[in-house]
Protein backbone atom coordinates (compact mmCIF):
# COMPACT_ATOMS: atom_id res chain seq x y z
CA UNK A 1 0.00 0.00 0.00
CA UNK A 2 1.38 3.42 -0.98
CA UNK A 3 1.44 5.99 1.80
CA UNK A 4 1.69 9.70 1.32
CA UNK A 5 2.78 12.25 3.84
CA UNK A 6 0.54 15.26 4.42
CA UNK A 7 1.52 18.40 6.37
CA UNK A 8 -1.09 17.83 9.08
CA UNK A 9 -0.45 14.11 9.35
CA UNK A 10 1.37 14.07 12.73
CA UNK A 11 -1.59 15.87 14.33
CA UNK A 12 -4.04 13.41 12.78
CA UNK A 13 -1.95 10.46 14.01
CA UNK A 14 -1.85 11.84 17.55
CA UNK A 15 -5.62 12.18 17.50
CA UNK A 16 -5.93 8.57 16.29
CA UNK A 17 -7.75 9.60 13.13
CA UNK A 18 -5.15 8.27 10.72
CA UNK A 19 -3.92 4.69 10.82
CA UNK A 20 -1.40 4.74 7.99
CA UNK A 21 2.30 4.15 8.25
CA UNK A 22 4.08 7.29 7.18
CA UNK A 23 7.52 7.97 5.88
CA UNK A 24 9.77 9.94 8.18
CA UNK A 25 9.88 13.66 7.63
CA UNK A 26 12.68 14.78 5.35
CA UNK A 27 15.84 15.76 7.15
CA UNK A 28 16.20 19.44 7.76
CA UNK A 29 18.61 20.95 5.31
CA UNK A 30 21.45 23.11 6.48
CA UNK A 31 20.83 26.74 5.61
CA UNK A 32 23.02 27.86 2.77
CA UNK A 33 26.00 29.84 3.98
CA UNK A 34 26.20 33.35 2.68
CA UNK A 35 28.91 35.89 2.55
CA UNK A 36 32.45 36.24 1.40
CA UNK A 37 33.89 33.04 2.88
CA UNK A 38 30.95 30.97 1.63
CA UNK A 39 31.65 32.13 -1.92
CA UNK A 40 35.30 31.16 -1.56
CA UNK A 41 34.38 27.77 -0.05
CA UNK A 42 32.01 27.14 -2.97
CA UNK A 43 34.77 27.89 -5.49
CA UNK A 44 37.09 25.45 -3.69
CA UNK A 45 34.48 22.68 -3.67
CA UNK A 46 33.93 23.21 -7.38
CA UNK A 47 37.67 22.77 -7.88
CA UNK A 48 38.34 26.12 -9.48
CA UNK A 49 42.09 26.22 -9.09
CA UNK A 50 42.37 29.50 -10.96
CA UNK A 51 40.37 31.19 -8.20
CA UNK A 52 42.69 29.81 -5.54
CA UNK A 53 45.73 30.72 -7.62
CA UNK A 54 44.41 34.27 -8.04
CA UNK A 55 43.80 34.62 -4.30
CA UNK A 56 47.24 33.28 -3.43
CA UNK A 57 48.73 35.67 -5.98
CA UNK A 58 46.90 38.62 -4.42
CA UNK A 59 47.99 37.58 -0.92
CA UNK A 60 51.56 37.14 -2.18
CA UNK A 61 51.55 40.67 -3.56
CA UNK A 62 50.11 42.21 -0.40
CA UNK A 63 52.32 40.15 1.91
CA UNK A 64 55.48 40.75 -0.10
CA UNK A 65 54.99 44.51 -0.22
CA UNK A 66 53.87 44.92 3.42
CA UNK A 67 56.47 42.64 4.97
CA UNK A 68 59.26 44.03 2.82
CA UNK A 69 58.38 47.62 3.73
CA UNK A 70 58.10 46.74 7.43
CA UNK A 71 61.48 45.02 7.46
CA UNK A 72 63.15 46.98 4.67
CA UNK A 73 66.19 47.95 6.74
CA UNK A 74 66.98 44.25 7.30
CA UNK A 75 66.80 43.38 3.62
CA UNK A 76 67.74 46.50 1.66
CA UNK A 77 69.15 45.02 -1.56
CA UNK A 78 66.89 41.97 -1.74
CA UNK A 79 63.85 44.01 -0.66
CA UNK A 80 64.05 46.09 -3.83
CA UNK A 81 63.86 42.93 -5.96
CA UNK A 82 60.97 41.61 -3.84
CA UNK A 83 58.95 44.79 -4.36
CA UNK A 84 59.63 44.81 -8.12
CA UNK A 85 58.48 41.17 -8.37
CA UNK A 86 55.38 41.96 -6.29
CA UNK A 87 54.47 44.87 -8.57
CA UNK A 88 54.78 42.68 -11.68
CA UNK A 89 52.65 39.95 -10.09
CA UNK A 90 50.18 42.60 -8.91
CA UNK A 91 49.71 43.80 -12.48
CA UNK A 92 49.02 40.20 -13.55
CA UNK A 93 46.68 39.33 -10.67
CA UNK A 94 44.85 42.62 -10.18
CA UNK A 95 44.33 44.11 -13.64
CA UNK A 96 41.16 45.88 -12.47
CA UNK A 97 43.32 47.99 -10.14
CA UNK A 98 45.36 49.22 -13.11
CA UNK A 99 42.50 50.99 -14.87
CA UNK A 100 43.43 54.40 -13.49
CA UNK A 101 47.22 54.26 -14.02
CA UNK A 102 48.30 54.75 -17.65
CA UNK A 103 51.76 53.23 -17.09
CA UNK A 104 50.16 50.17 -15.53
CA UNK A 105 47.85 49.81 -18.54
CA UNK A 106 50.85 49.98 -20.89
CA UNK A 107 52.73 47.31 -18.95
CA UNK A 108 49.59 45.17 -18.73
CA UNK A 109 49.17 45.20 -22.51
CA UNK A 110 52.61 43.56 -22.87
CA UNK A 111 51.75 40.89 -20.30
CA UNK A 112 48.83 39.32 -22.17
CA UNK A 113 51.20 36.45 -22.95
CA UNK A 114 50.75 35.34 -19.32
CA UNK A 115 46.99 34.90 -19.70
CA UNK A 116 47.79 31.29 -20.61
CA UNK A 117 47.78 29.64 -17.21
CA UNK A 118 50.57 27.15 -17.70
CA UNK A 119 52.86 29.99 -18.78
CA UNK A 120 51.85 32.03 -15.74
CA UNK A 121 52.42 28.98 -13.53
CA UNK A 122 55.92 28.48 -14.92
CA UNK A 123 56.62 32.21 -14.41
CA UNK A 124 55.60 32.01 -10.75
CA UNK A 125 57.68 28.89 -10.18
CA UNK A 126 60.68 30.71 -11.72
CA UNK A 127 59.98 33.73 -9.47
CA UNK A 128 59.84 31.41 -6.44
CA UNK A 129 63.21 29.92 -7.36
CA UNK A 130 64.50 33.47 -7.94
CA UNK A 131 63.55 34.34 -4.36
CA UNK A 132 65.71 31.45 -3.16
CA UNK A 133 68.60 32.67 -5.32
CA UNK A 134 68.17 36.21 -3.99
CA UNK A 135 68.26 34.84 -0.45
CA UNK A 136 71.39 32.87 -1.23
CA UNK A 137 73.14 35.85 -2.86
CA UNK A 138 71.95 38.75 -0.68
CA UNK A 139 70.25 37.18 2.36
CA UNK A 140 66.90 38.55 3.48
CA UNK A 141 65.17 35.89 5.54
CA UNK A 142 61.72 36.72 4.15
CA UNK A 143 62.81 35.47 0.75
CA UNK A 144 62.66 31.98 2.23
CA UNK A 145 58.95 32.64 2.89
CA UNK A 146 58.20 34.28 -0.46
CA UNK A 147 59.84 31.54 -2.55
CA UNK A 148 57.62 28.61 -1.54
CA UNK A 149 54.46 30.74 -1.70
CA UNK A 150 55.16 31.79 -5.28
CA UNK A 151 56.01 28.18 -6.20
CA UNK A 152 52.70 26.94 -4.73
CA UNK A 153 50.89 29.68 -6.65
CA UNK A 154 52.58 28.53 -9.85
CA UNK A 155 51.56 24.93 -9.15
CA UNK A 156 47.95 26.03 -8.66
CA UNK A 157 48.03 27.72 -12.07
CA UNK A 158 49.47 24.55 -13.62
CA UNK A 159 46.64 22.54 -12.02
CA UNK A 160 44.10 25.05 -13.35
CA UNK A 161 45.54 24.64 -16.85
CA UNK A 162 45.50 20.83 -16.58
CA UNK A 163 41.86 20.99 -15.47
CA UNK A 164 41.02 23.02 -18.56
CA UNK A 165 40.45 26.38 -16.90
CA UNK A 166 41.31 29.33 -19.12
CA UNK A 167 41.59 33.08 -18.90
CA UNK A 168 38.33 34.90 -19.59
CA UNK A 169 37.15 38.49 -19.85
CA UNK A 170 35.76 38.14 -16.31
CA UNK A 171 39.32 37.75 -15.03
CA UNK A 172 39.87 41.45 -15.50
CA UNK A 173 37.27 42.22 -12.81
CA UNK A 174 37.03 41.61 -9.07
CA UNK A 175 34.40 38.91 -9.59
CA UNK A 176 37.12 36.65 -11.00
CA UNK A 177 38.41 36.19 -7.46
CA UNK A 178 35.35 34.05 -6.72
CA UNK A 179 33.38 36.71 -4.91
CA UNK A 180 29.77 37.41 -5.84
CA UNK A 181 30.19 41.15 -6.37
CA UNK A 182 26.46 41.85 -6.62
CA UNK A 183 25.84 40.19 -3.24
CA UNK A 184 28.77 42.11 -1.77
CA UNK A 185 27.57 45.43 -3.19
CA UNK A 186 24.04 44.78 -1.88
CA UNK A 187 25.37 43.97 1.56
CA UNK A 188 27.56 47.09 1.65
CA UNK A 189 24.67 49.28 0.43
CA UNK A 190 22.32 47.82 3.04
CA UNK A 191 24.88 48.39 5.79
CA UNK A 192 25.44 51.97 4.60
CA UNK A 193 21.72 52.68 4.71
CA UNK A 194 21.39 51.11 8.14
CA UNK A 195 19.30 48.16 6.91
CA UNK A 196 20.82 45.06 8.39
Amino acid sequence: RHCRWYPGEPILQMQGLLNTVTAPAPAAQQPASTGFLADIRKQFKEGKFKTWARWLGVLNVIGTILLTFMLFSMMVPSGIFAIIIAIVVGILELPFCCTFLPICQNISSYMTFFEVYWIRGVLYIILGVLFFLIWYAMSGLLNLLYGPLYIVDGLLYLLAHCKGETHSAEDKSASSLGVDTMKLKTKVAAAAMGVV
